[in-house]
């Protein structure tokens, strides 16, 4: 194999591998599990590699291998493309989080916090429950092979180097503005629970003075949150798996 067939060839790994570590980047799941930094590089290379053995180079690694002028205009497009493909997963997720989030403030233990091993990051109870649900369900419904499949085709629906062009250039915001309905449908029925719960005790209080509200409506309040999401979980498995199917805003699934 001559060097000019050689250099278009890596420069399509390249830029594909840029695609790939970005948009995994992007994916809580799969960035969550401490890996180094050269293993993930070493992989995603392996997946460019494997993925253009039985595919001719790039339109443009061609047209960069005589232009290196190009590359980084090549490069900025790949990060953009890639963090669109990763967009999809990370709204779920910031979704789950925020469910948890408004769960715990309710429930009355927001000020508690335990490592989150899905963010890497300290979060409160439920919302490291609700992201490990979150990772769970990713898992089991094959998501991570849809992604997989997904950026693969990413390739005929944007081409390397080739920054794409959106019918709507909204969508990506509309995605992203739909973390927020999404996140508190999975709350509401604990929110809505425990605001019942509160006017239950608030009525309480006001015809038997005697009892000690403060003692009691906090682990009330704790039974009450766990029960109604107990209940209520059963019934994320297939809103998760809706949402998994639209892994990408660009994608024209939803």
């Amino acid at each position: 194999m001559s060097h000019e067939s050689v250099l278009p060839w890596m420069l399509s790994v390249a830029l594909l591998a840029v695609r790939l570590a970005v948009a995994l980047a992007l994916t809580p799941p799969l960035a969550s599990f401490g890996t180094p930094a050269v293993v993930r590089m070493s992989f995603v290379t392996a997946l460019a590699a494997l993925t253009f053995s039985q595919r001719p180079p790039a339109d443009l690694a061609t047209t960069a291998s005589a232009n290196p002028a190009a590359l980084p205009a090549a490069i900025a497009t790949e990060i953009f493309i890639g963090a669109l493909l990763g967009l999809g997963v990370q709204l779920l997720f910031a979704a789950l989080a925020l469910a948890g989030r408004l769960m715990d403030v309710q429930v009355g233990i927001a000020l508690g916090s335990i490592f989150d091993p899905v963010s890497r990051t300290q979060s409160n109870v439920l919302g490291t429950l609700t992201s490990l649900v979150g990772a769970v369900v990713f898992f089991i419904s094959d998501a991570h092979l849809q992604l997989a499949r997904f950026i693969a085709q990413s390739l005929d629906l944007f081409p390397l180097g080739v920054a794409p062009t959106l019918d709507d250039p909204m969508q990506p915001l509309l995605a992203a503005g739909s973390m927020f309905s999404f996140g508190f449908a999975l709350a509401a029925p604990v929110v809505m629970a425990l605001l019942l719960t509160d006017a239950a005790i608030g009525v309480a209080s006001r015809n038997m003075p005697q009892i000690n509200v403060l003692v009691l409506a906090m682990p009330i309040k704790v039974l009450v949150g766990y029960f109604v999401l107990a209940l209520a979980v059963v019934g994320w498995g297939p809103l998760l798996q809706r949402g998994f199917n639209c892994l990408a805003p660009l994608s024209g699934a939803c």
